[in-house]
């Protein structure tokens, strides 16, 4: 095996550190080691610790840093980091760099399953709430200016950009503008679809990618990310898909809010299936299939088989059909055999009364079906 982010793969992390992709477990050790401030960017991909990497794939082993690719292949998905840097880009040379950088973390949504430094809005809710913020240790990036890349200017072929809102973050704009004046990359943006500049995108001189982050339809999608107003949302995502440069793609989210709506997800894409669906869980365990009531299982799996059967019949790309197909199976595997957990019920359960609270809205009008499911 092989992996194209441990030889071409940039991704600058919290407390301003690389590592080879944003899916990689680095730990202390890794942290201290491959500090912005202290590496070589330039040679980076020469530091002992990737090298190392590399060997451990090549005899066909997982290094323990990614046990999250090796989790999504076991589950014989296609969507991993790894698969998708072999496809992705398979025809990079030696010298050729993907960059993945959080400018900043401005954000106009507070969405249920974000973490507090990839947003203000879920950061200033979680201290309303008084809710103990797991990564409070964290330290942002504190970029102000971004010419330490200018020496591998010329090697960065993509570069991803995440928030905040890219599009609504001053510091993500400012990136953006940068890439727009110092590189010929390629450029990708994760966004809520809320805000995005129609114009710079169809001005600009090269390809952009776009990955809406929907996780439902319609008014459970406002509950679970706060801020949506779904019409302006879905508006958005069909108008950036007539611009000829650029590629919308869409990432869902999987947790316990939208497992019984995800069906509703999947049919909105199916007549006219972007170029790549992927799937990833919410990180926190109180989102999990184990908050779940053993109970209440079936009437989600129900809508799950019948999503099965809708992909299964739908037109689409037999490598994106059968991910799509794993992806929904590995929820219906989930909530057959996980054990429920009904102290992490009781935390979830917490969390949304506290959230509610301090967003002024109630999780049973906008998403009654989990509200009952989890009452």
């Amino acid at each position: 095996m092989e992996c194209k982010f441990l030889s071409n793969g940039i991704a600058i992390q919290y407390h301003n550190f690389l590592k080879p992709c944003c899916v990689w477990k680095g730990d202390d050790q890794w942290i201290k080691d491959h500090n912005l401030k202290s590496v070589d960017i330039v040679n980076w991909h020469d530091h002992k610790d990737l090298i190392d990497a590399r060997k451990t794939l090549a005899q066909n082993q997982w290094p323990a840093q990614c046990i999250e690719c090796k989790t999504i292949e076991d589950q014989g998905r296609q969507d991993s980091m790894r698969l998708n840097g072999a496809s992705a880009y398979s025809n990079f040379s030696q010298d050729d760099i993907t960059l993945e950088i959080r400018p900043g973390n401005v954000c106009n949504f507070a969405c249920q399953t974000c973490w507090t430094p990839a947003s203000t809005r879920v950061a200033e809710f979680y201290r309303k709430a008084d809710i103990p913020d797991p990564f409070e240790n964290f330290i942002k990036n504190d970029l102000t200016n971004f010419d330490f890349l200018l020496p591998v200017k010329q090697r960065l072929k993509k570069i991803i950009i995440l928030g905040g809102e890219p599009f609504y973050d001053p510091k993500c704009l400012d990136f953006l503008q940068w890439c727009l004046d110092n590189t010929s990359a390629e450029l990708m943006a994760f966004t809520n679809g809320s805000v995005v500049d129609l114009e710079l995108l169809s001005k600009s001189n090269r390809r952009f990618t776009l990955i809406f982050s929907l996780d439902a339809v319609g008014r459970p999608a406002e509950y679970i990310r706060f801020g949506t107003k779904w019409h302006e949302v879905l508006d958005n995502f069909n108008l950036v898909r007539n611009l000829d440069n650029v590629d919308v793609r869409v990432n869902i989210t999987t947790s316990v809010y939208n497992f019984y709506y995800f069906s509703d997800v999947i049919d909105l894409l199916i007549p006219d299936w972007p170029s790549v669906v992927s799937f990833g869980p919410a990180m926190e365990d109180i989102y999990s299939e184990r908050v779940i009531p053993i109970e209440q299982r079936q009437l989600i799996n129900n809508r799950l088989y019948r999503c099965l059967d809708n992909i299964s019949n739908a037109d689409i790309e037999d490598g994106q059909k059968s991910n799509a197909l794993n992806a929904v199976q590995a929820i219906i595997n989930n909530l057959n055999h996980s054990v429920y957990d009904p102290d992490l019920h009781k935390q979830f359960k917490t969390f949304v009364e506290k959230m509610d609270s301090v967003k002024k809205i109630k999780l049973q009008d906008f998403c009654p079906e989990i509200a009952n499911l989890i009452d």
